[in-house]
């Protein structure tokens, strides 16, 4: 018997790249630390759309320790500090007054931006001066494989995004955003006896470049101006009311990566202005604005972080032009100029394997032309005890400054705060910020608990005290109207979080106290305007299928305070009020429960096309906003003020190209 041997020949292939994907429910919020929340933009897309539009800060606002408002008002109020504590960013750049009407639209385009992350207590090792919580909308860092975008059409409002490569090393993002609300709203859109005609539009561009292996240069624009009126319909409002705001921002970054670190550079414009007139027997004109030119530079170096920062800060306060048939008053606009140089640095390390710290320390030099100069240090300690078998454990200490100062009066719900660079009479804020924090997986992995105790003493602080009226009765000055006093936060807040699965979302609840006091009202220690002693927050997406997803948020929270009047009476046609005891009432609790569906009829590998129902406010409850006079048939009242319509439904269509 003889043996043959076959020999065959083979061929091999290789496979460069080989990616298996398959899709998997995971919650939107990330979080390395205690510190900072990263959101994922991916998840306004099943949650409620008010008016067919996913806000980013209003979600913001269903995270424990910041604090839900009502309508009417689209500020952040974080661990008990006002809204104009904190910092709105995009790309790291300061937006001023991020908001448009009725508390429902931020500036912020979701679909444009790839995340949003969250500090609730600034420290000294970013850079930044205030005495809040920064929130920072990041735009996209990566250059797409190939063009795809996205855009929906609602009843009030349509939106869209495009994201286009320029070959391998270039790409740019667009969005805009523009509003037709009157067509279809305007029955519902009245503030007490006034008819309201809105609208508002938003356009965002990032061009990204990529330069060899270590450069990137990127640059974001921005633009929104938003047109309001209120007209008395009735003859009983004091006065009709038209304005005009808007937004600008322009920022040019380049990033450098070398071997041990990183090398970032910025230098921006950004800017806001609101003109607001006031028509009645009076004619009163309120123009304000605030623009920024500045510079940033940061520099990582292994354990080490470290910055500059110049800001030429130029503000112009409200400075009331007002007339009527006997009088006309032209008050002199007072400008403001102040410059803010910041240098700062960071060092991280650790004691052992699971113990670790950071101290960083931040100098301030602030001046004005007046001659007014203001020097500062700002430390920041921060020690922490991280193992996964116990979670991590960590206390911080941070002492901020703020320069920028903001108030104003907001009755109507119209975006009339002004900015105040500090001067020798309104000096800078500064808070003493301490914090306990603790956080750990559960489960393995699938469902996270934080919690956190915080006190924040608080400096400097600055309230308007006045109204439209008092512009009209006596001289006006920023003197008078301005006041200063302290005050203190405190709380402590729980939040259960799961990961993954078909349900996701999470479940808080908040306690927390928000003290002042103003020698102009009382000796006393009184409330805040925005505090809101407890809050309860559900959100939950749930996907069913590969076509259907449904999603929902309820909140609870304590009513608000307000001063209640004692007594009011007309003289000359005026109204002459005498006021309570300050901030020793308080508005019914805030109960809504906003829900929304999904349902994609197109779903395929390069595209998706579906349509999304929300209700704003399901249980139809008329949840108090603020009391105010009300002029009827037999005189005047004093009662609380509602929303516009108990119940909002919207209806919007979307569409998806990968």
């Amino acid at each position: 018997m003889q043996a043959y041997c076959v020999e065959q020949d083979t061929i091999s292939h290789f496979l460069e790249d080989l990616v298996i994907t398959s899709e998997r429910n995971t919650s939107p919020l990330k979080s390395g630390n205690t510190r900072v929340v990263k959101m994922d933009m991916e998840f306004m897309h099943h949650l409620p759309k008010i008016l067919g539009n996913a806000d980013p800060m209003h979600y913001t606002q269903l995270l424990p320790g910041i604090q839900t408002n009502a309508e009417y008002d689209a500020g952040l109020h974080i661990q008990g500090c006002d809204n104009s504590h904190n910092i709105i960013s995009i790309g790291g750049i300061p937006v001023y007054n991020a908001s448009h009407l009725l508390g429902f639209f931020s500036t912020f385009i979701p679909s444009h931006f790839s995340s949003m992350s969250i500090t609730k207590n600034a420290t000294s090792d970013r850079g930044y001066s205030c005495i809040g919580g920064i929130l920072d909308m990041e735009p996209y860092d990566s250059i797409p494989q190939k063009t795809n975008g996205e855009f929906s059409v609602g009843l009030m409002s349509s939106q869209g995004t495009a994201r286009i490569p320029l070959g391998r090393k270039a790409a740019l993002f667009t969005s805009v955003r523009l509003s037709y609300l009157n067509l279809l709203y305007s029955p519902l859109l009245k503030i007490d006896d006034g008819q309201l005609r809105y609208s508002f539009g938003d356009i965002n561009a990032t061009y990204l470049q990529k330069i060899g292996n270590n450069h990137t240069l990127h640059i974001d624009i921005y633009s929104g101006i938003d047109d309001a009126e209120i007209k008395d319909a009735t003859s009983k409002l004091y006065f009709n009311t038209q304005t005009s705001w808007g937004n600008a921002l322009g920022a040019v970054h380049w990033k450098y990566k070398f071997n041990k670190g990183t090398l970032k550079q910025s230098i921006y414009f950004t800017g806001y202005g609101n003109k607001l007139r006031l028509t009645g027997n009076y004619h009163v004109k309120l123009p304000s604005d605030i623009y920024d030119i500045g510079y940033r530079s940061n520099i990582t170096l292994r354990n080490i972080e470290a910055g500059i920062s110049v800001i030429n800060h130029n503000t112009t306060p409200q400075a009331p032009d007002y007339s009527n048939s006997s009088l006309v008053t032209n008050n002199s606009v007072y400008k403001q100029h102040t410059i803010e140089s910041s240098i700062y640095a960071k060092y991280n390390g650790n004691v052992f394997n699971d113990i670790y710290y950071s101290i960083a320390l931040k100098g301030d030099l602030y001046s004005d032309l007046n001659g007014f100069t203001y020097p500062a240090i700002n430390p920041y300690v921060m020690l922490a005890y991280d193992t996964w078998r116990a979670g991590r454990i960590e206390l911080s200490y941070s002492h901020q400054h703020q320069y920028l100062l903001n108030c104003g009066f907001t009755a109507l719900g119209m975006p009339v705060e002004f900015w105040i660079s500090a001067d020798a009479k309104n000096k800078p804020q500064y808070a003493h910020n301490f914090q306990l924090s603790y956080r750990r997986e559960l489960f393995n992995g699938k469902f996270d608990l934080s919690i956190e105790a915080y006190y924040k003493k608080l400096y400097n602080q600055v309230e308007y005290n006045g109204s439209p009226l008092d512009m009209l009765n006596k001289e006006y000055s920023l003197d008078r109207i301005v006041i200063n006093g302290n005050g203190y936060n405190y709380g402590a807040n729980i939040m259960l979080n799961k990961l993954t699965g078909k349900l996701t979302g999470w479940v808080s609840y908040s306690f927390g106290r928000a003290k002042r006091n103003f020698t102009a009202y009382s000796d006393k220690w009184y409330p805040a305007n925005h505090e809101r002693i407890h809050e309860v927050n559900l959100v939950a997406s749930y996907k069913i299928g590969k076509r259907f997803d449904i999603g929902g948020t309820f909140v609870y929270a304590s009513g608000t305070p307000f001063t209640s009047i004692k007594y009011f009476y007309i003289m000359n046609e005026n109204i002459l009020t005498e006021f309570g005891e300050h901030n020793a009432n308080r508005l019914a609790d805030y109960i809504r429960l906003d829900i929304s569906m999904n349902y994609d009829f197109i779903k395929k590998e390069n595209r998706t096309a579906g349509i999304n129902l929300s209700v704003y406010n399901a249980l139809c409850r008329k949840n108090e906003i603020y009391y105010g006079l009300k002029a009827t048939d037999e005189g005047f009242i004093f009662k609380p003020t509602s929303f516009l319509t108990s119940i909002l439904p919207s209806i919007s269509f979307y569409y998806r190209f990968h």
